[in-house]
């Protein structure tokens, strides 16, 4: 794997834990704690949609039970911050030396809040996008072989999801081609291959508060093999990798 890429294709990095409170209303404290621990780096803070839904609601609908109510920015960096769930992200990735230090930062803040009992769940998503005209073909950059009824399908209006386990994570990978996004850096629209790269890793409980270093640094390799992985030669190229 190269150290780094000329041509990063990163569109936007996240690391998210999701947790069990210690009281049902620590949704309604953590954003005020999380604020006064962080605001140097955050100094704005945005209530979400979620935020005007009545708890009653929020606890018994699966879908919004680890959606964000609340956003701390600061930047191209941003906290978000829910009911049972914590997640830093970027559009400006500093390189994972910073960017774990950043991650470090959020976990020690909310640990520190007293208001996390078990987390259940962390990840690393990593959102990239290969930039390519929509006249060549794009899903030949992949280490991928997939027929449909004998032939190759057609990439338009084509997506995969797939998931795979690596030891005690589990990635989850997604792919599309012809794929519309603005670039973070210039906030022009560019087009291309979509690869999605979300590596988690469920039924961490308390370990990760006691040994979360060691836990942050496993998956994120996990995560970067899985996209390096993916691409071939002619791929990486592009991305102008330097050894």
């Amino acid at each position: 794997m190269p150290t780094q890429l000329t041509k990063s294709p990163l569109i936007e990095a996240l690391f998210e834990i999701r947790f069990e409170p210690t009281a049902p209303a620590a949704g309604d404290l953590l954003p005020g704690l999380l604020y006064s621990a962080m605001k140097t780096e955050y100094p704005e803070v945005v209530p979400l949609p979620v935020a005007s839904i009545p708890r009653q609601i929020r606890d018994s609908n699966p879908n919004l039970l680890y959606q964000a109510s609340h956003r701390l920015v600061g930047g191209p960096n941003s906290v978000q911050i829910g009911d049972r769930v914590v997640a830093l992200s970027t559009t400006a990735y500093p390189g994972w030396l910073r960017f774990k230090d950043m991650v470090e930062f959020l976990v020690e803040a909310a640990k520190g809040t007293g208001l996390l009992k078990r987390v259940d769940r962390f990840s690393f998503k990593y959102i990239n996008l290969i930039e390519a005209l929509q006249t060549e073909e794009q899903l030949p950059l992949l280490n991928l072989q997939i027929k449909l009824i004998g032939s190759a399908p057609l990439e338009r209006g084509f997506h995969l999801r797939v998931e795979r386990n690596d030891g005690d994570f589990i990635t989850i990978i997604q792919i599309a081609p012809n794929a519309t996004t603005k670039h973070p850096a210039t906030v022009k629209e560019v087009s291309g291959l979509l690869i999605e790269v979300d590596t988690l890793r469920l039924g961490v409980g308390n370990e990760f508060l006691t040994n979360r270093a060691s836990l942050i640094d496993e998956g994120h390799s996990v995560a970067k093999r899985t996209f390096f992985s993916l691409l071939t030669g002619s791929a990486l190229e592009r991305l102008g990798p330097v050894s």
